[in-house]
């Protein structure tokens, strides 16, 4: 999957992989694993003071190389102090600060680190940053809210920016530049060549414009328009442009609203929290932008003015919910996934309707089936309260006429089967799935299980592309196993698959049915035991979308070409805990000649590839397709492309200020075609990894902005 959310799980890691080798930044190896009459001596003897004493040393030791000896940060790994950290974790439990922390770090594995030894670095970084109203020692299961153990006169001193704004901080109204036309379902259904209205343009989630003006004769003269700078932070953004405006989420659940034309800033609104970490993508319908936030909640703002309409919370932030993807609304309904699916809780994940007029729920599919439910029995007979994962991290598609939407789940939590107590033929339904819900009911029509029990981080979770060829009906989807699937749209039915890359994660995939065999030591992998698998984490393809180009019957896709070591640490089975379980390491994949990016060409109906573009820098955007016959594409390296979409030829490309990652979209102005990209930093596995192995590409740390070009007048 992601790791935990490419899921928002690892939106929230604080320790990330940003290191530049494949071992962990400390010499942990005089740490010696503790008995269980050790531990319960410590127990009955350890109070918060003396775990941050203890803390104090072992972070120096084990933590401070890559986070600083003041946990201030550095080039090889986030701060862990201050007012972002405070901002970010303040209203979490120190459980869920220790779980994140005891699943991902080091990255070369913990097997010399103790229990007690994580608790008390907790403990220190939680002193660090304020906390001095405890006196019992922190258990794996505190389920305190941090920032409520931070005395006023800490907090006063640790504060090194001022409150962030809160609602709207910009006023002004589209109406100023244009008439506002209210966004309908039929406009939705067929929208104006001119517009990218929701996420990935339509319904059937092409990430294709039908503009002509910019095409494979012109577009070497294209130039800058226009930039417009973004609020930093994490940021994988998508904009939507309807009736010539643009509307634009920032990290920190900021949106704004801007003028296509010149970029001017129409209006501003804070949603909170204001903690840097990212949302992909917003909603528009009828008279309202509509946008999940990081904490779990549904906004609706007025597109006019700015200002807040409705709000609905939608689960609970405490608990680790969230979201990093934003909803896509079909007649009328608001319909949203739910990410942060890992910890061992009473609720579970599930994609939820809310009426679009006030916010009311309408219906939950969750995505795990419990005991006594159809797939119920496909758990290894685990308690309700340890079934993990089902994250449904990407926004979903629809078909209006069948009145299906459809969703990719991601894998069980944590990553590995011994790790969730559990065997490789324990399925886990509904998880690494394609979901087809019933919009009017919420009811599940049909699923097809792609990855049962799946085993490394390898999720399929990504947007779900509707295909009409002829009187078929297809869905495509194409996840980290590097695998696109091709099935019938209105059964479910199994129709093909191709593989995209070098994979050795199966031996054998059914033609007929598309039942993965996996090879036997992965079968079989047990505790803090090695297992290599290409792709990676990083897939194969992640977050960034395919587009489908109707004229030519192509599907062309952001794909990544890395492989990993992975190995499962052990997970107790607790309320309260859960988390990822695993390690890793990162390595090229061989036959590739060091190219970590392709971006690949197939055929709907035979799924043969046509063309690939390789190159070393990984790919950092969706693709887009347009009627010009281009395909665009952004990388790690600041490099924007437009390919040739019939032979893969780039064709033109430019330089950003940083790393070029997000949506590209077109839309067109007064007659005039625009394509418009963000730069941008953070995110996850897709970041990491090339971190990890191709340490040559460097990029500015800062730089969030969008960029929208053009052609010249003549």
């Amino acid at each position: 999957m992601v790791i935990a959310q490419e899921l928002q799980l690892i939106r929230h890691f604080l320790f990330g992989l940003a290191t530049t080798s494949l071992i962990a930044c400390s010499d942990n190896s005089n740490l010696e694993p503790e008995t269980a009459a050790e531990k319960l001596a410590e127990v009955s003897t350890m109070t918060f003071d003396n775990q941050v004493t203890t803390g104090a040393e072992l972070y120096s030791s084990n933590c401070a190389a890559c986070h600083g000896s003041n946990l201030e940060g550095s080039t090889l790994g986030p701060l862990l102090s201050g007012y972002t950290f405070i901002q970010r974790w303040g209203t979490q439990t120190p459980a869920l600060l220790l779980g994140n922390i005891q699943a991902n770090m080091p990255p070369g594995g913990n097997e010399h680190i103790s229990n007690s030894d994580y608790l008390n670095i907790v403990a220190h970084i939680l002193n660090v940053n304020g906390v001095d109203e405890i006196n019992e020692a922190i258990t794996a299961t505190s389920d305190f809210e941090i920032a409520d153990n931070i005395s006023q006169v800490v907090a006063q001193r640790e504060q090194s920016e001022p409150p962030a704004p809160a609602g709207l901080t910009v006023r002004g109204n589209p109406e100023d530049f244009v008439p506002f036309k209210p966004l309908t379902q039929e406009i939705l259904r067929n929208p104006d060549p001119q517009d990218w209205p929701m996420h990935r343009r339509n319904f059937y989630a092409h990430s294709y414009s039908p503009l002509t003006q910019i095409n494979t004769k012109n577009v070497k003269n294209l130039r800058l328009e226009w930039v417009w700078n973004m609020h930093e932070g994490d940021s994988e953004p998508a904009p939507l442009v309807y009736n010539g405006i643009v509307y634009l989420i920032n990290p920190g659940n900021v949106v704004q609203a801007l003028d296509g034309k010149t970029g001017e800033l129409i209006w501003e609104h804070w949603t909170g929290p204001a903690n840097r970490q990212d949302m992909r993508n917003i909603a528009m319908y009828d008279d309202k932008i509509i946008q999940s936030t990081t904490d779990a909640r549904i906004v609706a703002l007025n597109a006019k003015t700015g200002e807040k309409v409705w709000e609905t919370q939608i689960a609970d932030s405490r608990q680790g919910f969230s979201n990093s993807s934003g909803p896509i609304v079909a007649d009328g309904m608001v319909i949203s996934g739910l990410a942060g699916c890992t910890r061992y809780t009473r609720e579970d994940c599930f994609i939820s309707a809310h009426d679009a007029d006030d916010g009311q729920l309408l219906w939950r599919f969750v995505t795990v089936a419990k005991m006594g439910e159809p797939g119920g029995d496909t758990w290894g007979g685990l308690d309700n309260m340890f079934r993990s994962g089902g994250d449904t991290w990407i926004t979903g598609s629809y078909d209006p006429d069948l009145r299906l939407t459809y969703w990719g789940t991601a894998q069980q939590k944590p990553w590995v089967p011994v790790s969730r107590h559990m065997t490789i033929f324990d399925y886990g339904l509904y998880t690494n799935s394609t979901v087809a819900v019933n919009v009017d009911s919420g009811e599940l029509d049909w699923y097809f299980q792609h990855v049962p029990a799946e085993a490394l981080d390898l999720d399929e979770v990504f947007e779900r592309v509707l295909v009409n060829r002829g009187d078929e009906k297809l869905v495509f989807s194409l996840g980290k196993h590097g695998i696109l699937w091709k099935s019938d749209r209105v059964n479910g039915e199994f129709l093909k698959f191709t593989e995209t890359m070098f994979q050795n994660v199966f031996t054998h995939i059914d033609p007929e049915t598309g039942a993965v065999t996996y090879r036997e030591d992965i079968q079989n992998a047990q505790l803090n035991e090695w297992t290599s698998a290409c792709p990676s984490s990083a897939g194969g393809k992640d977050w960034h979308s395919m587009t489908y180009h109707p004229p030519s019957g192509l599907i062309v896709a952001p794909l990544s070409q890395t492989c990993l070591e992975n190995a499962a640490r052990e997970v107790a089975l607790v309320q309260g805990g859960g988390g990822v379980g695993a390690s890793r390491k990162f390595f090229e994949m061989p036959g590739t000649n060091g190219n970590l990016g392709k971006v690949g060409a197939y055929h709907v109906d035979t799924l043969e590839e046509v063309w690939n573009h390789q190159q070393r820098a990984s790919l950092h955007t969706g693709t887009i397709s347009t009627g010009g016959d281009l395909v665009f594409v952004g990388d790690l390296d600041r490099r924007f492309k437009a390919l040739d979409v019939k032979s893969g030829e780039v064709l033109w490309e430019t330089r950003l200020g940083t790393s070029v990652q997000g949506h590209p979209v077109s839309f067109a102005v007064d007659g005039k075609q625009y394509v418009a990209v963000t730069s941008a930093l953070g995110g996850t596995s897709p970041r990491v990894v090339p971190g990890v192995i191709a340490t040559e590409i460097t990029y500015p740390r800062s730089g969030n902005a969008l960029y929208v070009f053009s052609l010249p007048e003549n």
